[in-house]
């Protein structure tokens, strides 16, 4: 199945530069111009904010709060497929899918609350179905070595913490997952246990507990997100 989640508005196509600090880079337009824009993904993505790599942006509607016009959207990877980098996007993409019966991995829902604060953290969903809560935190999968997604790609203390929470409320009684938005064909995923091991530690701690996790394939063409039925098998622990 292949199916239409999200659409994001293209403007410009150009080349990246560089990435002066983590929240802005700079991109050769097709006129020639350099622009400046803004990087809404704290990851490094070094493998795809190179120096000639061809990106997205959109132009930015209101710039009066902002000091930048232009919003990073995608890079191209090196087989030439589109890979989402905003991840301002996620909250969008992962409430379409959660909300619809279809494609979700939790099948109908009775309601859905995002952003909604548990004790000293805040998850993306609170989600009730059958009369049970369902916590659902959302992360966003940019990195795949030869289709082996990868998640962290820069050390996370804030997403080790999630899966804390996401722990604590199923020793509670309650269910709680991972959606795991993956923006490049893989074939399976794994924690980065390179980049950060203890959030690694905490994904197969969590899993032993009982926290789900629900990886999503998903492809961007043109501006449009797709969600695909792929199956991708989440790797045991070494």
């Amino acid at each position: 199945m292949r199916k239409e989640v999200y659409s994001i508005d293209i403007d410009e196509e150009g080349k990246f530069l560089e990435r002066p600090n983590r929240f802005i880079c700079e991109v050769e337009i097709s006129d020639g111009r350099k622009v400046v824009a803004h990087v809404h993904d704290s990851g490094r993505i070094k493998e795809l904010l190179y120096k000639g790599n061809t990106v997205s942006l959109r132009k930015a509607k209101d710039t009066s709060k902002r000091k930048t016009e232009w919003d990073l959207i995608s890079a191209k990877a090196e087989d030439n497929e589109d890979i989402l980098l905003n991840s301002s996007f996620h909250r969008y993409i992962s409430e379409n899918i959660l909300k619809d019966s279809e494609i979700s991995p939790l099948g109908k829902i009775d309601s859905i609350k995002a952003e909604v604060k548990y004790g000293h953290s805040r998850l993306d969903y609170l989600i009730e179905k059958d009369g049970k809560n369902i916590w659902i935190e959302v992360k966003g999968v940019s990195l795949s070595e030869n289709k082996h997604a990868i998640f962290p790609d820069a050390p996370s203390v804030r997403a080790s913490k999630h899966l804390e929470t996401l722990m604590e409320l199923k020793e509670k009684g309650d269910r709680a997952g991972v959606l795991l938005l993956i923006f490049r064909d893989s074939n399976d995923f794994s924690p980065n246990y390179t980049t950060d091991p203890e959030f690694s530690e905490n994904f197969y701690k969590a899993i032993e507990k009982g926290v789900e996790i629900f990886p999503v394939q998903l492809k961007l063409e043109k501006g449009k997100i797709y969600y695909t039925d792929k199956k991708i098998e989440i790797l045991p622990k070494k």
